[in-house]
């Protein structure tokens, strides 16, 4: 066997996951930053598009329309969040039940963690600005409940793909996933088709 293909053998049981007394300050400090790296962009990518469908939605009735920063901002702190949150073992109730629960658990509470950041956010950004603390408030979600409860949704519908990859991570283990999604299919180990 190769050393490549013995990098994505399965591992034996209890070996597929380094144990963390055993990973040093800078080898969790790098699986930090590269976790950190892909909810950032993940995000970003996400936010971004969203910013570009609202200027589309927006020059079409000529309103001029163009924080483009924001959503990358607005991703790199998200991210943080997401990892602070993971580190707490925020949502992870339902590690044994089927993947789907943990998936939509993780996707809603995070989403009601996130959305309670933004509306902290705005609300301390108008309050800067000298708006009252209700006036701040209700300037969160582009000044409507309908526009918070249209954010909270689509930021759901966001997440369930992310922690579902996430969730399957955890499942097969560390860098297996990765493999079947960018590596050659032969080094995962897997019985043949049946069709």
């Amino acid at each position: 066997m190769t050393p490549d293909m013995q990098q994505f053998q399965q591992p034996a049981l209890g070996d597929n996951v380094m144990n963390d007394a055993k990973r040093t300050v800078k080898q969790k400090a790098v699986q930090g930053m590269m976790e950190y790296i892909f909810i950032s962009f993940y995000l970003g990518v996400v936010l971004s598009l969203f910013t570009v469908y609202k200027v589309v939605i927006l020059a079409e009735h000529n309103i001029d329309f163009a924080p483009h920063g924001f959503a990358i901002i607005n991703a790199l702190a998200l991210a943080k969040i997401i990892l602070v949150a993971q580190e707490l073992h925020f949502a992870e109730q339902l590690r044994d039940a089927p993947l789907i629960y943990p998936t939509l658990l993780k996707s809603f509470a995070f989403t009601m963690l996130l959305a309670l950041f933004k509306v902290v956010e705005h609300t301390s950004v108008g309050m800067f600005h000298g708006k009252s603390f209700y006036a701040a408030i209700a300037s969160s979600g582009d000044g409507s409940w309908r526009g918070t409860i249209c954010l909270i949704a689509l930021l759901f519908v966001v997440l369930v793909p992310f922690f579902g990859f996430t969730e399957l991570r955890r499942v097969f283990g560390k860098g297996r996933l990765e493999v079947a999604f960018f590596g050659p299919r032969h080094l995962l180990n897997l019985p043949p088709a049946v069709s």
